[in-house]
């Protein structure tokens, strides 16, 4: 049986590769933070058909090579993430090494998830990483292991080890069922504003008044509106948004502007930057894409960049994208021939 059918992967020999999917936040709120520092998070997260893909491989020797092969190859291809041990990945591979031997490994990270947009593309890559080793190398400990080290690993990890759409609480690491039918049943879709600024995480919740957090504030999570076609797409919500818009001046003026397009059809995902327009399908969504290029073509300067005295000029990619449902293997195991999203 698959355990993780979230991570599709490609076993051959020595070697794998796997399809680390982004995911969104549709519904996000924050609370009192708690001793240990953090904020308690309900959120309700689904993945999308946007991939990175990792490929990992006992390490040979290489006539050309001046790197020893004692030592672990990392390449990246694509920008947002580094070739060092800081690398979520390389952290995943030194966990796994504390508990069984994993010889010196070539390592090569495809890079499509745009990092720091709450994507969630860092905590995919690893989780990916932690499952391809488990196939490679078993974990003595099991499942129970692989959890552990992706819950010591980040609060975003767990959700790519399950096998859909869910609802985090705890700090993320904890995970319930999603409400269903989910988002109508149907295959929803997605529009997505990706701007190029960064957010880093610690700032977006250190941004948020105590106030936001406690009382009468805080938002609780209704199943039930993200089950019906015709509410959920008004229900989305995130209280990052509201110390994030203090904090990037550049990411407020496109809450504003998304607001007046698309009022109340619109949020952001995790600790930004990434913006959602939510569709209720591919026709809907391929409309909106549309609609929305030519917002931003004459709400901006004619290129898609927003021209910001903070920022200067800031590109802003807009990307289509459906939900992620993945195959589970009807046989049980992993498939060898399923071809790797990406």
């Amino acid at each position: 049986m698959n355990r993780y059918p979230l991570i599709q992967r490609q076993i051959k020999e020595q070697q794998g590769t796997a399809s680390a999917p982004a995911k969104l936040n549709l519904w996000l709120e924050v609370f009192e933070r708690r001793a240990d520092g953090f904020h308690e998070i309900e959120s309700l997260m689904v993945p999308i058909s946007l991939f990175d893909r990792l490929t990992i491989g006992v390490a040979s020797a290489k006539d050309d090579a001046s790197t020893s092969v004692e030592q672990d190859r990392l390449q990246v291809i694509g920008t947002g993430a580094p070739e060092t041990a800081d690398n979520l990945v390389m952290q995943a591979l030194a966990l796994a090494r504390s508990t069984r031997s994993i010889p010196p490994l070539e390592i090569e990270l495809t890079k499509r998830i745009p990092s720091r947009a709450g994507l969630g593309g860092g905590s995919s890559d690893a989780a990916a990483m932690l499952v391809l080793l488990d196939d490679l190398f078993k974990a003595p400990g099991g499942g129970e292991e692989v959890y552990s080290h992706a819950q010591q690993l980040g609060s975003d990890v767990t959700f790519f080890l399950g096998s859909g759409a869910a609802v985090a609480c705890g700090r993320g690491e904890k995970l319930r069922d999603a409400p269903q039918p989910l988002l109508g049943g149907d295959l929803a879709h997605f529009v997505l504003l990706i701007p190029e600024i960064g957010i880093d995480t610690r700032a977006a919740y250190a941004s948020l008044s105590p106030h936001l957090t406690s009382g009468d504030s805080r938002s609780t999570f209704q199943g039930c509106e993200f089950v019906e076609k015709s509410d959920w797409v008004g229900s989305l919500h995130n209280r990052l948004l509201d110390g994030v818009r203090r904090i990037e001046p550049t990411l407020d003026q496109i809450a504003n502007f998304l607001e007046r397009v698309h009022p109340g059809r619109w949020s952001m995902t995790g600790s930004g930057s990434c913006f959602i327009v939510a569709a209720t399908g591919r026709t809907e969504a391929e409309e909106e894409t549309s609609l929305l290029r030519s917002h931003l073509r004459d709400w901006a300067d004619g290129t898609g960049h927003l021209v910001t005295e903070k920022s200067g000029s800031v590109a802003i990619k807009i990307l289509e994208v459906p939900m992620w449902i993945p195959e589970v293997d009807s046989g049980g195991g992993i498939s060898s021939e399923r071809p790797i999203l990406g």
